[in-house]
């Protein structure tokens, strides 16, 4: 704050603290903004989403050769 502020309305002592201390803690948010590197732009899950894809396969074509298979015997509870 280079030039100093006038506040008028009939703000006493303590108001007239107040509102530069609220002026100033705004300047100092932004000049710490302003000090730090702009972060790079993020595209949303809504954009990402729509975007092919690969599709994974649960279980490769393969296991299905090296499986064994179990056989039962179900005659449905009769001997």
């Amino acid at each position: 704050m280079s030039a100093r502020p006038t506040i008028s309305g009939g703000a006493g002592p303590m108001e007239t603290a107040a509102i530069l201390a609220a002026v100033a803690r705004v300047l100092q948010d932004e000049a710490r903004l302003a000090a730090q590197p702009a972060s790079a732009p993020q595209q949303s899950g809504w954009v990402l989403a729509w975007r092919p894809r690969e599709a994974h396969v649960p279980l490769p074509s393969h296991t299905y050769d090296t499986v064994t298979w179990a056989e039962t015997n179900d005659t449905g509870g009769q001997p």
